[in-house]
């Protein structure tokens, strides 16, 4: 059905295709929609353009809703303008579709925002926590939650937001998804299919993790969108085009190799510290600094590195430091 989003998950090609459809301009006066094939793109792409619109803002609230959901939001605030739900080719007069717009973003802005923080305490493993913070402790869920909050991981609070008034369905009729072009080596024979925007993203939640091995849901800490990391490290930056023409993982390696002996005073007192005890074993130490260098050599690359990151600040480095004198 046209008013219900749907999506295909190509996990061997790492594509998702999306339904689709085209926004046109007539005259002056009116714009047309005309059925589109299913729009192309890589795995979680429209998930994290979820994730990185500001519903606050109209605009981007607009740009994607142009791009993703005018025509499913269309159904819902006057389904009579579509006729022809199969192949459908609508004129709208450009007055009513701002207040077709109008009303999306007074209706819509707030319910997406909180979508958008659900999926940040998912992705944060921080769901169950948030809730027990505004829950009484005398309240018969306080337990419970408590138990959620302390065992949440691996994005486990998704199965309860997925559960929740599911809608998600799943369709076998690929020929009228593809407008009867099927792909060649696709790898799926069905798509899922949801009547509400909050099930649908739930739902390629689930399915990007139950398919996809190590996957991790991050946000950068430079530009601040959400990526999707799929290695078994860690990573705090994106690998988007950020500023001339480098992308934000590149900046960020840029500015940490830059933070160095030469032109930081924490990491030159930690140097200075290195040389000091290198002289004192050299020219025969106590047994007690011997150790006391060896555990320096083998601690320091690990907190450089942290400081580095900016995981530990100057004054966290130097409480380390201070533990590398010896004592009289």
């Amino acid at each position: 059905m046209i008013e219900n989003m749907q999506i295909i998950f190509d996990f061997n090609n790492s594509k998702e295709y999306l339904s689709s459809y085209t926004l046109e301009g007539i005259d002056d006066k009116k714009i047309i929609l005309k059925n589109a094939p299913p729009k192309k793109q890589d795995l979680g792409t429209f998930l994290l353009d979820f994730m990185d619109t500001d519903f606050d803002d109209s605009i981007d609230l607009t740009l994607f809703v142009y791009k993703y959901l005018f025509v499913h939001l269309l159904t819902i605030y006057d389904n009579a303008l579509i006729t022809d739900k199969t192949n459908y080719h609508i004129e709208i007069e450009k007055d009513k579709a701002q207040d077709f717009l109008d009303w999306i973003y007074s209706t819509y802005s707030v319910d997406f925002s909180m979508i958008q923080i659900n999926l940040e305490r998912v992705f944060r493993n921080k769901y169950y926590d948030d809730i027990l913070k505004i829950t009484d402790i005398l309240s018969d869920e306080y337990d419970k939650l408590e138990e959620l909050a302390n065992n949440e991981k691996d994005y486990c609070a998704i199965n309860e937001l997925l559960a929740d008034n599911n809608t998600t369905a799943i369709n076998y009729d690929l020929n009228t998804f593809f407008m009867n072009n099927l792909p060649e080596n696709i790898s799926t024979n069905y798509t899922f299919s949801s009547s509400s925007v909050d099930n649908f993203l739930y739902c390629i939640v689930k399915e990007l993790m139950s398919n996809i091995k190590n996957i991790k849901f991050e946000c950068c800490k430079n530009c601040g969108y959400w990526f999707i990391n799929k290695t078994n490290k860690k990573q705090k930056y994106c690998d988007l085009i950020y500023e001339n023409n480098m992308t934000c993982n590149e900046i960020a390696k840029k500015e940490r190799a830059s933070k160095n002996e030469k032109d930081d005073i924490y990491l030159q007192k930690c140097r200075k510290r290195y040389k000091n005890l290198h002289k004192q074993v050299s020219i025969g130490a106590s047994e007690k600094i011997e150790n006391l260098f060896r555990f320096f050599k083998e601690q320091y690359p690990i907190y450089q590195e942290r400081y580095k990151e900016g995981l530990i600040n100057g004054e966290e480095l130097m409480e380390w430091l201070e533990c590398m004198k010896i004592r009289k």
